[in-house]
């Protein structure tokens, strides 16, 4: 049967009119049809919501009338998608049955159809605002929606999109949401095909839900939305896709290669170490010895340790940089044991006097066999002595040292080698090395973990974590229910809702956590005192004074002993202890005076690395703490805590950041005084017969020289630090998030959106302007996005923002 064209006339305001125009193009004058009982489409919307549909064959044709508005019990399966609504009270659909239609067309000499008035009555419109925009944001969430269909019923052999005309009725809603939602609408309509016995004319109720097992609709249902927002759901990222990289990122001194390079030193070592033990037990020493002065005494005396020097400091940045991505790489593992300390584990190398042993069993092992390398270079300033061979003075290797010595580098080979498993092919959550403070913000935008820091600006750490104690973050690709979203890439929780926003004047906010009533209860909470409460504490005034004032009087009684006449360090001092050596080659005055004067130097050195590492890692928070901010190259792309040696003072350099150029240098520097410590003393018979333990003048200079280098290093921490105060310290992910939670940055900025790398971020924050200037952030206390006040990072010269520094 073909029905011709069916086209819907608006006669009044919510009465469409209804009129059919047969094949043979002869003219039926249309009638007046009201329906009863049939609801409002969304806040009685003056343009009709057209949706096309074929009728299943199970619903009856009423004989009373054209129309059929019954539920019959009988037959419900046919309804399909539909059920749900089927089964409602409230009539879903509004049918027009062919054979009422066939009838009235074999008695088209009447002229008219018939039509059937109930109710003259509109229905009483409701405000579906919020549900309207709602279901926009879904629909423009993504800038690709892909086309929703619709399962067929049963008994239906086709099923047809749905057209949808949405008006504004004055109900507020933005231009540039109509405009998207229309061209939402565009993308989505087709033609429907007609069926075999026609096409179908549905009114649907717009705020009626569909059956659970159907596609979602373009406009969720008010069931829908009071569900709540959908949850994180973590997923791996696609093969072979340039946009989705696989999160494996490991540092270049942790991949495998310089692992290798790390275990063949250690392998070099070891078969040096080996071959003057065994050789010189076989050939009774291994050469004549001359002085304590020239190129013999710097091989036997200094060069050991100058080597095992650079084992050392690769052992060290190779334990900094796995401190920096551990927390990463534990939260991206799928074990939640793993991850639940991974927010609070320090990312910023500490020193070695006292190591962090946290995280997997492997990780820890590797550490502990590196943090024996700190006793490798005093063990090297005593490996050597002299005996005397028929007469003669040979030096010898000490046969216990030398074991010992061989024992640790196994040890260190075998931690090199666990660390190259454990992040071989390993998932450690990261596309680049997280260096700055730019690199944590950018995980943090769609993050849904950021409602539990609320107020945690100001809590210690301690505090913290019990705030946090139930969660266990992970970082990576997510996804929701709502597929249009895509995967995005953050730190976040697990099952967890995704946040929530709402459309206020025109912008997207986040749905305040806290009551209205509290927006201003916390003020006196943000004083001066709480927002320069805390700094490391060794780097307090106290603690700063005290190094700058113990130095200076160590350094000026060191001198005056070594350079009075009665005490002169030239003439050498009596060991007061034995200085030959047994059949091993071991001395115990040689042993003393060798070994501790190098464990003084090593704890002098590492000291000094923690005074260097405050201070890098305070420097970007100084900078932010400026009263006119400061631009994103010079604060939060600063990456001193992750520059190798060298490096961090040509950067600082370039970045005018003297004092942390000028320490990063004497940090490194300083470990001369280990090595030159352990081999300035040897025991020597001198012309009266006396054995005294005479210096190496040269190497003693060179260190008074390093120690006034080293009082003046203490001077340069005590000014200008009050900037580095902060409410708490920023030893950890969590402590650095608590500043960040509520930062309108989050929600604004778009350098922080989904950067594809570490290039493009650094691009995206270099050429970020602000009223035609250079964008810059500052630390302060401002009101956030959850409208209470609160202490973080801040953009200036956002609208609406106001930091005080």
């Amino acid at each position: 049967m073909n029905l011709g064209e069916l086209d819907v006339q608006r006669v009044h305001s919510n009465r469409p009119q209804i009129q059919r125009t047969p094949t043979h193009e002869l003219p039926i004058t249309s009638s007046r049809t009201q329906f009863a009982d049939c609801p409002s489409l969304t806040s009685s919307v003056s343009e009709a919501t057209v949706i096309r549909w074929i009728t299943p064959p199970s619903r009856k044709i009423s004989p009373e009338g054209s129309f059929d508005t019954t539920r019959p019990d009988q037959n419900r399966h046919s309804v399909g998608i539909n059920e749900a609504a089927y089964a409602s009270n409230t009539p879903l659909v509004v049918r027009f049955d062919e054979e009422q239609i066939r009838s009235n067309e074999v008695a088209s000499n009447r002229g008219k159809m018939e039509g059937m008035k109930v109710d003259p009555s509109p229905p009483t419109p409701i405000d579906d605002t919020p549900y309207i925009r709602h279901a926009i944001d879904q629909l423009t969430r993504n800038e690709v929606a892909k086309p929703i269909q619709r399962p067929s019923s049963s008994t239906s052999s086709e099923s047809y999109p749905v057209d949808r005309i949405v008006a504004d009725l004055g109900l507020g809603y933005t231009p540039s949401a109509r405009r998207e939602e229309l061209a939402l609408i565009r993308k989505h309509r087709s033609t429907p095909t007609p069926g075999p016995e026609g096409g179908r004319l549905f009114n649907y109720n717009a705020t009626r839900p569909l059956s659970g097992h159907s596609a979602p609709s373009l406009v969720p249902s008010r069931e829908l939305l009071s569900a709540g927002p959908p949850n994180f759901i973590p997923v791996p990222p696609p093969t072979h896709s340039p946009r989705y990289p696989k999160l494996t990122f490991v540092p270049t001194i942790l991949r495998p290669a310089s692992m290798i390079i790390l275990a063949i030193s250690c392998l070099l070592m070891i078969a040096a170490l080996m071959f003057t033990a065994i050789y010189s037990t076989y050939h009774k020493g291994l050469t004549e010895f001359s002085s304590v002065y020239g190129g013999q005494y710097f091989v036997f005396a200094f060069l050991p340790q100058i080597i095992s020097a650079y084992i050392f400091i690769y052992a060290q940045c190779v334990m900094s940089t796995t401190t920096r991505i551990l927390p990463y790489t534990l939260m991206a593992m799928d074990d939640a044991e793993h991850r639940a300390n991974a927010l609070f584990l320090g990312i910023f190398p500490r020193t070695m006097l006292w190591p962090r042993l946290d995280g997997p069993r492997s990780i820890v092992l590797s550490t502990a066999f590196f943090w024996l390398s700190i006793f490798t270079i005093p063990l090297q300033s005593c490996l050597f002595s002299v005996i005397q061979v028929e007469g003669v003075w040979r030096w010898t290797t000490v046969q216990g040292i030398a074991w010992t010595l061989i024992a640790i580098y196994v040890l260190v080979f075998w931690g090199a080698a666990i660390l190259a498993f454990f992040f071989f092919h390993r998932r450690t959550g990261l596309m680049w090395d997280p260096r700055s403070l730019a690199d944590v913000i950018c995980l943090l935008p769609r993050s849904n973990c950021l409602g539990d820091y609320n107020g945690s600006d100001t809590m210690h750490k301690d505090e913290l974590r019990d705030r946090l104690s139930m969660r266990s973050e992970r970082v990576g690709f997510w996804m929701t229910q709502d597929k249009c979203q895509g995967l995005f890439y953050c730190i976040g929780e697990e099952g967890t809702a995704t946040r929530r926003y709402t459309l206020e004047s025109g912008k997207l906010q986040e749905k305040s956590i806290e009551p209205s009533a509290d927006l201003e209860s916390n003020t006196g909470e943000y004083s001066e005192q709480a927002r320069f409460a805390s700094i490391t504490w060794y780097l307090r005034d106290t603690f700063v004074v005290f190094w700058a004032v113990a130095g200076s009087l160590t350094l000026t009684a060191l001198i005056i002993v070594s350079f009075l006449p009665s005490t002169a360090i030239r003439k050498g001092f009596k060991p007061l202890l034995s200085a030959a050596a047994d059949v091993h080659g071991f001395s115990p005055a040689n042993f003393l005076y060798s070994f501790i004067p190098a464990v003084l130097g090593m704890v002098l050195y590492l000291l000094f690395q923690s005074l260097d590492m405050g201070l890098r890692k305070l420097q970007p928070w100084a900078e932010l703490g400026k009263p006119q901010g400061e631009t994103a190259d010079r604060s939060l792309l600063l990456d001193y805590t992750a520059d190798l040696p060298i490096s961090c003072t040509l950067n600082a350099l370039s970045g005018g950041h003297l004092r942390i150029a000028m320490m990063s240098l004497l940090s490194f520097v300083f470990i001369l005084l280990p090595i030159l410590a352990g081999g300035i003393f040897f025991p020597l018979t001198t012309p009266a017969n006396e054995v005294r333990m005479i210096p190496n003048l040269p190497a003693f200079y060179i260190c008074i020289t390093l120690l006034i280098l080293y009082v003046l290093g203490l001077f340069m921490v005590v000014p200008n630090r009050s900037l580095m105060h902060l409410p708490h310290n920023v030893d950890c992910l969590a402590e650095i998030i608590s500043f960040m939670h509520a930062s309108h940055i989050l929600d604004n900025d778009v350098a922080f959106r989904a950067p594809r790398s570490k290039a493009d971020l650094t691009t995206r924050l270099m050429t970020a302007q602000v009223n035609g200037r250079d964008a810059r952030y500052a630390f302060g206390s401002y009101k956030g996005r959850y409208g209470k006040y609160c202490y973080g990072i801040e953009k200036l010269g956002q609208p609406d923002v106001c930091v005080q520094i």
